[in-house]
């Protein structure tokens, strides 16, 4: 029965990170999320089957390749369905059927959901972050899974923190990586915070220098700063009885 769990979740992982990546990939547009019609090649626009919609299923029978333009269809949101999904099946496998495991398939969800936008436009939208930071807030006051102190501390931190890095930096630190952190911040309260902040960039700063080392970045390269933040988060999540704290 655990199997046969494991790859419920899996399925329902890969399935909301592709409405997540339609998130991710129309909101910053300006494009409608629902009531508009179905997806379409980047290329040549063609709008997709019904049959070419399942999340990494349709990838791998297309081969990768739009049957029309043969252009190569973004092997990112395949990625991030693929991610998802296992991480969905870990999280039930980690914590069962509990707030813990509640927790952990929403911040998974935020977590792909900007990681597509940053990578894809620089932009981590507003109102996906008011959405979350609103379902954190709820499930706060609904299960009270950390002290109040504990999970306002963790937003400011995380808020605060980047708005003087940026001003530090004079504009260095993206708007949307600051209110992030705020929303991550409230879900995984202050120390949570502390360590995605530290873990990211220490992630980011090795990502950098290995980009200078081999030539693919520049000392003014733009680099999307959300995913590292989400990456971070995460590895504090399920990893932060070995960070002396729990969540």
């Amino acid at each position: 029965m655990e199997i046969v769990w494991s790859v419920w979740f899996f399925i329902l992982g890969a399935v909301l990170a592709s409405f997540g990546g339609v998130i991710g990939y129309r909101l910053p547009k300006g494009m409608k999320v629902l009531g508009v019609e179905r997806s379409q090649c980047d290329h040549c626009e063609r709008q997709l089957h019904w049959y070419e919609l399942f999340p990494i299923v349709s990838f791998l029978a297309a081969r990768g390749k739009c049957k029309t333009c043969q252009k190569r269809i973004p092997l990112l949101y395949t990625m991030v369905e693929l991610g998802t999904g296992a991480l969905y099946s870990f999280s039930y496998i980690k914590y069962g059927f509990s707030v813990e495991l509640l927790l952990a398939c929403s911040l998974v969800l935020l977590c792909a959901i900007i990681t597509v936008s940053d990578l894809l436009y620089f932009i981590i939208s507003d109102k996906v972050l008011i959405v979350f930071f609103v379902w954190f807030l709820l499930l706060q006051v609904i299960f009270e899974y950390r002290g109040w102190v504990d999970a306002v501390a963790g937003s400011l931190l995380g808020f605060l923190f980047l708005l003087l890095l940026a001003i530090l930096s004079k504009g260095g630190m993206g708007g949307g990586d600051i209110k992030l952190m705020g929303v991550l911040g409230l879900a995984l309260g202050f120390q949570g915070g502390f360590y995605t902040l530290m873990i990211a960039s220490v992630i980011g700063l090795i990502i950098g220098v290995i980009g200078l080392v081999m030539k693919k970045y520049t000392r003014k390269t733009a680099i999307p700063f959300g995913p590292y933040l989400a990456l971070g988060a995460l590895i504090t999540f399920y990893f932060n009885e070995y960070l002396n704290f729990h969540i």
